[in-house]
């Protein structure tokens, strides 16, 4: 009986202190993950001008700790019809390695870059530094 009331109390505790798919929805792993499309892009706060396939530029953060990076160009003859430009495609892995900050790595290079979401927007920068000087890339995407 002793056994029987131990392996009950067990799962009763189990019940109370397991966590809910509530809790993890709310993780920075989580706001990231799927699909983003390119709405805006800054060299030093100067915006660039992006045309109708820029903008049809993805992101896909996938929970297997993959990312795809998808770039569109125009088709040739029609500057209004977009297709995929095989040389853009990317692929890699990601993680959070800290607040704020996305970890991508690709065969050859790893880079760290600044994020944030707010709502349906994520914004990653890119700072680059090189013989004195720093850019700074910011590339806003709106959830799919």
């Amino acid at each position: 009986m002793k056994k029987v009331f131990i392996l009950f109390s067990a799962l009763t505790l189990g019940f109370f202190t397991s966590c809910s798919d509530d809790d993890s929805e709310d993780s920075p792993e989580n706001s990231l993950m799927g699909s983003w499309q390119l709405t805006a892009e800054f060299d030093n706060d100067v915006a660039y001008e992006l045309d109708n396939c820029d903008l049809e530029e993805t992101l896909v953060f996938k929970s297997d700790g993959i990312y795809d990076f998808i770039d569109y160009d125009p088709v040739e003859g029609n500057e209004n019809e977009c297709a995929i430009d095989e040389d853009g495609l990317e692929s890699g892995e990601w993680s959070l390695p800290s607040s704020g900050k996305i970890l991508i790595v690709t065969d050859s290079d790893e880079t760290v870059l600044e994020y944030s979401i707010s709502g349906n927007e994520l914004t990653i920068t890119s700072i680059d530094e090189y013989e004195g000087e720093t850019d700074v890339y910011k590339y806003v995407y709106t959830k799919k």
